[in-house]
């Protein structure tokens, strides 16, 4: 009976069910996208994120449209996105699955995998990951991935799961993407060189918005000049290098034509001739400041022009239409800086109102603008809304005379045809950093004159533009 009941026992037991290896960790090794092979295959980028201090899903996307990177989620603005878009997708090239951490859905909020734009009512802070979806220009998706916090015991490892997918990895994985608007668009806004700018116009007025009276309307004009010697007959010649000297804009009567100031007869007199104040002199790093800053100019933000300017559109941002047809202008409520490159463009650049808006609303605009037009706290940080326009003067373009092809324009011109199509689309906002570089007040331009006697120069400022003063060629006004 003993040997029988050994016997049924060792029977049983090579009858049981066997236990399996369990295939929590069957696809360890394999890659994340294996059929994901060229970079540059990628043609579409969209990041979603959720942003904990607004309590809201915030997405930033970038796509290749008839051969133009644009950004989708601020009004297809241009995008600076070839290589920036390679490095962003060869991230998830080859990623492998190095080891699965969890197959249960109620610990994805422990790696921060949690679906952005899910249901799921999660309260943790970081348990919300950033979801990636890169594709091809057909549509077809080359990744899409849910990327969660770091793996504290492997450095350079994120937790990742599959959107959909219960199953948690641990992955090899640096991905360069930003959702940042600024690192997606081109650094140069203006194509402005420095080296290129001859002349300037500074006049910060401000407009009393109650009363749409401009106050302050105090132009100043600079160009940069050679010094002037003489020869042995007496004739002028240029000496060194050109520098920044106050001079007068050009003067046009009522039909456009420019006015001699030698040889004027008319009946109303010209305004005198612009002088630095008693006992002052300019001093030339202030031109200099604005040029410079022109040239390195970023923005923070954009917001689309509408086909057709209205007044009240441009009110909100801060502008304003003055005067009446033809002879309207366009005005900033806290004044312009207008810059003449040797090759006939011409910028003028509107300071608007501020914004205190921050995050996406700061750079894409949209629901929530209005009420970020309050600062909340003194940390609130002040940004400004800038209208750029650009025209062309041909007489400050060598090209305008001796163009190569009659039936060509100009270099210049065509450049300032190219940028007018650009800035026309678009309002820009301004870090106030940048804005407190490039606005001066009047009485910023002027140093201590070395032993000035008393009273010596002209009265203080200079005289409003000439009324019948015109703008540039192609200058756009609503």
């Amino acid at each position: 009976m003993v040997v029988v009941a050994a016997l049924s026992a060792v029977g049983a037991l090579s009858m049981r069910p066997k236990t399996m290896a369990p295939p929590t960790f069957e696809d360890t090794g394999e890659q994340l996208f294996p059929e994901f092979e060229d970079p540059t295959a990628a043609a579409f980028l969209e990041v979603k994120e959720y942003d904990e201090k607004e309590a809201r899903l915030t997405s930033f996307s970038v796509k290749l449209d008839e051969g133009v990177w644009v950004i989708p989620s601020h009004n297809n603005y241009p995008a600076d996105g070839t290589e920036r878009m390679g490095k962003a997708a060869a991230s998830f090239l080859g990623a492998k699955k190095d080891q699965v951490r969890s197959d249960d859905a109620k610990e994805h909020a422990e790696f921060g995998v949690v679906d952005p734009e899910g249901d799921a009512d999660v309260d943790a802070e970081g348990a919300r990951g950033q979801r990636v979806t890169i594709r091809d220009a057909a549509g077809t998706t080359l990744v899409d991935l849910i990327i969660g916090k770091d793996v504290p015991d492997k450095q350079g490892y994120k937790y990742v799961r599959y959107p959909g997918k219960d199953r948690v990895y641990a992955v090899e994985l640096k991905p360069e993407i930003s959702t940042s608007f600024t690192d997606w668009i081109e650094d140069d806004l203006l194509k402005i060189e420095q080296d290129n700018i001859v002349a300037l116009l500074s006049n910060s007025y401000t407009v009393d918005e109650e009363s749409g009276v401009v106050e302050g309307d105090n132009p100043l004009y600079f160009e940069l000049k050679a010094p002037t010697a003489f020869g042995p007959e007496g004739e002028p010649m240029p000496a060194g290098a050109p520098e920044w000297t106050l001079s007068e804009p050009a003067i046009v009567d009522a039909e456009g034509k420019p006015i001699d100031r030698a040889t004027y007869t008319g009946e109303v007199p010209l305004p005198p001739p612009p002088s630095a104040p008693a006992g002052k002199e300019l001093n030339p790093s202030k031109v200099k400041q604005i040029v410079g800053s022109a040239d390195r100019l970023k923005i923070v933000g954009v917001r689309p022009q509408p086909e057709r300017l209205s007044a009240l559109d441009l009110l909100g941002k801060g502008f304003f239409v003055g005067g009446e047809p033809p002879n309207q202008r366009l005005f900033g409520n806290e004044g312009e800086v207008r810059l003449f490159a040797n090759d006939g463009v011409v910028y003028t650049l509107y300071f608007g109102e501020i914004t205190y808006a921050t995050g996406e609303t700061l750079t894409a605009g949209g629901e929530g603008e209005e009420q970020a037009e309050v600062a909340e706290g003194e940390n609130a940080r002040a940004n400004r809304y800038m209208f750029v326009a650009v025209g062309y003067d041909p007489t400050r373009d060598p090209g305008a005379a001796d163009a190569p092809d009659p039936l060509a324009p100009p270099r210049g011109k065509a450049r300032a045809e190219m940028l007018a199509k650009r800035f026309n689309q678009w309002y820009y906002v301004i870090a106030d950093a940048s804005f407190t570089q490039l606005h001066k007040a009047a009485d910023d331009f002027w140093r201590d004159a070395p032993d000035a006697p008393a009273g010596a120069g002209a009265p203080e400022g200079m005289p409003a533009m000439p009324e019948g003063m015109a703008l540039p060629e192609g200058m756009p006004m609503p």
